[in-house]
């Protein structure tokens, strides 16, 4: 089935290259002279298309690419074009025919390059390997570069001087989690910090005089307790804190004096742990009584275990405004209390209204006050008779922030509160074993294995690498692998004085984790066996390198059945571990990984991360069930269901409560629905700004239609130079289009483009372009009440015209044409998306034998009616899945 774009061209590409030429054959030649010459000639050729040279060299990527390019063409009849002489269908036969016979001979299955680990790929085999479960590459090694449309294809993957370096880094710091070089004993360094009430910081209290530092009540959260900014324990080892604590309370606070004691909790989390973290993920050290209604401070003294790097915080956990467990927030029955129990108060909430974004807890505090004292307050409003329906406001600044404002500046101003100072530490007293410490030795007992008495050092290292170099290699080690290694851990301990087994292993390891066989699949020169098809599909579907099972069945020889290497595709797929195909594919074939780049303009609507978010979770969630239901390829074009909560109704309407992510259902047929209609691919395709109608355009192209058209000329410019007077999207498009050097793709891109303009830049459904009010009253910030206005402070402008009209003179009408057009022509939807399958498996760009194979691979599937993991089933039994 033909598919749009097959002869687009960003310069021209010359068909022989020198070198090794080889003639055109006399019918060859006389074929492009009587049907393609006359506009395919020289420099002005059309598309930047030269057929006129007599000869090619076949060993140019370039001359191939331009080969593969008539070959769609002509196959496909969209050369020559509507109107001009066409060759007879025999004559086109044989031209055909010949093409396809010499590009499968210089570009047939496989021919991939060998491939470097990328970042996911590397992190989870260390994690494999040594069972060091949050292993991580640091935020300053290098970002993959995406070839093809992937991260994992093997051009992008280079391995330059800077990342060599990296790797050797971490190989040592990997190293070191394994076997720990032997440092001596370790003994305990105690000291004595008195630490002042300034270094201290918390989001619930703050310093005031007199050197102390005052908590109020807050959220169930770590930033609501007094952390010290600067000071954090050095060893893991038992500490002595000591600190004074003392009930403040005044005659102007709003709360009756207390009678029970204030519950005051010390508690840790390493330094580099979150500062939100809810106190049920904090480790519990202490818990006081503090006695209200005494003059001087209690001295509290408590002796705690502190790990090297943690911090200790101190929290009131009784106070009137805590918040009930497990929430991270303030439970409702606080917030209505306070509004219930001061009428005045709420009244002058409610004319305030927290303020514009960005206003302070002090200003908030002030200006409510203000109006209380007003003594203009309506305190007959009848909003006064009910409580907020919206706690969290919809706008990030409503009702919940407003009362949590007040409260707090109110508690620190007049209590109750908590008073803090004095604060003292002492140690560590005696060192502890800490959880990281234990991790390491545990790692260290199975890398070496179990003690057996008699065995001489050589013995004991050529057991562990006859264990640790086939996983690390992913194949067998051979004995002269085995020797070579052990030679170097052997010699590395002559030249340590006092040398241990350990430190020769420490090398190895170092080694190994540096070489090409572990960073780098398909090195080897030979056949492509069971190990390295292992090692692909592993990769494929998990991102994770073999397991065992799957590691035996390729030493058995059994993958080389087409019902054994199904099975395993089933087996992991109904893994945990396929999340990470979910995850990878979809980022990347969906463009969902570029939404973290991406903010909606706040004018547009209000936008957060969870929006973002759950964007990405529908995606995903939606992907998956195709997934593992094995649903038929048309259910990715035009389903019945989806997955949303209350958080997308903002971009599909709807009245769904709560966070929680659940499958919705709907009407096939309609705007929504399917990689069309995803709001995150939608954003993806804009700038979060406006929107965009060649970008999108270029996606559906490349991610569905399988056409993806080649990069601009360096010298085009992405607008046309002149289009003044263009008052529409569609005159701005005509004008780029005018540029001859444009119109060969843009014919292709606009139309498709042009069907999406529905879709705002997240997603959202929409009959008219906006036109943005200015907030009102000359402000500058984006308040409720600019939100509040006509149109959400949008009004309508211009209407959206969604038609496209495509090369062939298939007019679409809006998205739910474009569905109908691609169910009609399922073919080359499933061959786009069994090519990107196959580029993202394989790691390499396909060649012209491969993507013959995918078109058999999809055509057979839509024929059949097969479902996705069908689909997936058919590509690694392919042959170009088992060419390197």
């Amino acid at each position: 089935m033909p598919r749009p774009g097959l002869l687009l061209a960003a310069g021209t590409l010359l068909l022989s290259a020198g070198g090794s030429a080889e003639s055109l054959p006399g019918p060859a030649s006389e074929f492009l002279a009587r049907n393609c010459l006359a506009c395919h000639t020289g420099d002005q050729a059309q598309a930047a298309v030269d057929l006129s040279p007599s000869d090619t060299d076949w060993s140019s990527r370039e001359a191939i690419a331009q080969w593969e390019r008539v070959f769609e063409a002509l196959s496909s009849a969209k050369m020559p074009p509507v109107g001009a002489n066409q060759p007879s269908a025999q004559e086109r036969g044989r031209m055909v025919g010949w093409l396809k016979g010499r590009l499968l001979a210089h570009s047939g299955v496989g021919g991939g390059v060998p491939r470097r680990l990328n970042r996911a790929e590397y992190e989870n085999s260390i994690r494999d390997l040594f069972g060091i479960s949050d292993f991580a590459l640091p935020h300053s090694f290098p970002a993959d570069d995406s070839s093809h449309g992937f991260d994992n294809v093997g051009s992008g993957l280079i391995l330059s001087p800077p990342v060599m370096a990296q790797y050797l880094e971490l190989a040592t710091l990997i190293a070191d989690e394994l076997l720990p070089p032997d440092s001596g004993p370790s003994k305990a360094d105690p000291k004595t910090y008195k630490l002042s009430s300034t270094v201290f910081d918390s989001s619930a209290g703050r310093s005031v005089e007199g050197s102390r530092f005052r908590i109020v009540s807050s959220r169930n959260m770590a930033s609501a307790a007094a952390w010290p900014s600067r000071w954090e324990a050095t060893q893991s080892g038992v500490y002595r804190i000591v600190l004074h604590a003392k009930v403040f309370e005044s005659d102007r606070m709003f709360y009756a004096p207390r009678r029970e004691p204030a519950r005051v909790g010390l508690y840790a989390r390493p330094k580099i742990d979150d500062y939100y973290a809810p106190y049920g993920d904090l480790r519990k050290l202490a818990e006081f009584e503090v006695l209200p209604g005494r003059e001087q401070p209690q001295r509290l003294v408590a002796e705690i275990e502190l790990f090297a790097g943690d911090l200790f915080g101190v929290r009131w956990e009784n106070g009137p405004a805590y918040s009930d467990l497990p929430r991270r927030d303030y439970s409702p029955a606080f917030l209505a209390d306070r509004l219930v129990r001061d009428r005045l108060y709420y009244a002058a909430m409610l004319q305030y209204r927290g303020g514009s974004r960005g206003t302070t807890q002090v200003q908030v505090y002030e200006a409510t006050k203000a109006l209380m004292e007003s003594g203009t307050l309506d305190l007959q409003d009848p909003r006064l008779d009910k409580l907020p329906e919206d706690w969290g406001g919809g706008l990030g600044n409503g009702p919940h922030n407003w009362i949590k404002a007040f409260v707090h500046e109110e508690l620190e101003r007049y209590g109750p509160a908590i008073d803090l100072s004095g604060f003292e530490v002492v140690g560590p007293l005696r060192l502890i074993e800490d959880d990281d410490t234990r991790a390491r030795r545990a790692r260290s007992e199975r890398f070496l294995g179990p003690e057996r008495p008699g065995l001489t050092d050589r013995e004991r290292i050529e057991n562990v690498l006859r264990r640790f170099l086939p996983r690390v290699f992913r194949r067998p080690a051979s004995d002269e692998q085995i020797r070579t290694y052990a030679d170097i851990a052997e010699q590395h301990i002559a030249k340590i004085p006092g040398g241990r087994v350990e430190d020769g292993l420490h090398l190895a390891v170092r080694r190994a984790l540096v070489s090409p066989l572990f960073l780098y699949r398909g090195v080897r020169a030979d056949e492509f066996d069971g190990f390295d098809l292992a090692t692909r599909l592993s990769f494929f579907l998990t991102s994770h390198p073999p397991d065992d099972e799957l590691f035996q069945i390729a030493a058995d020889g059994r993958l080389s059945d087409s019902q054994v290497l199904a099975g395993q595709v089933d087996r992991l797929l109904a893994a945990k571990l396929n999340d990470n195909f979910v995850r990878s594919f979809t980022g990347q074939w969906l463009s969902t990984r570029l939404l973290e780049g991406i903010m909606p303009d706040p004018r547009l609507l209000r936008f957060f991360d969870p929006d973002r978010e759950a964007l990405i979770d529908e995606t995903e969630m939606f992907f998956a069930e195709v997934l593992r239901e094995n649903l038929p390829l048309e259910t990715f074009i035009d389903p019945d269901f989806s997955y949303r909560n209350a958080r997308l109704n903002k971009i599909y309407g709807g009245e769904l409560e709560g966070n929680e992510m659940r499958r919705v259902t709907f009407e096939r047929g309609g705007r929504h629905g399917g990689i069309l209609g995803l709001g995150a691919v939608m954003m993806a395709t804009a700038n979060g700004v406006d929107t965009q109608p060649v970008l999108r355009g270029v996606w559906l192209l490349e991610n569905v239609f399988g056409a993806r058209p080649p990069d601009p000329p360096p010298n085009v410019p992405a607008i046309a130079a002149d289009t003044s007077g263009a008052t529409s999207m569609r005159d701005q498009l005509a004008a780029h289009r005018a540029d001859p050097t444009c119109a060969s793709c843009h014919n292709e891109i606009d139309p498709l483009g042009m069907v999406l303009e529905s879709f705002d830049p997240v997603g959202r459904w929409r009959d008219y372009y906006p036109l943005y009010t200015k907030p009102p009253d000359g402000q500058t910030a984006l308040t409720e009440e600019y939100y509040s206005t006509v149109g959400k402070g949008v009004l309508p402008g211009p209407a959206v015209d969604s038609v496209g009209v495509l090369s062939d003179g298939t007019r679409l009408e809006d998205i739910t044409d474009l569905k109908r057009h691609l169910l009609a022509r399922m073919e080359v939807f499933a061959t786009c998306l069994t090519e990107k399958l196959m580029v993202y498996a394989t790691g390499r760009p396909l060649s012209f034998g491969d993507r013959l194979a995918a078109e058999r691979i999809a055509t057979s599937a839509v024929e059949r009616g097969d479902g996705f993991r069908d689909l997936i089933v058919a590509v690694v039994q392919s042959e170009s899945f088992a060419a390197r």
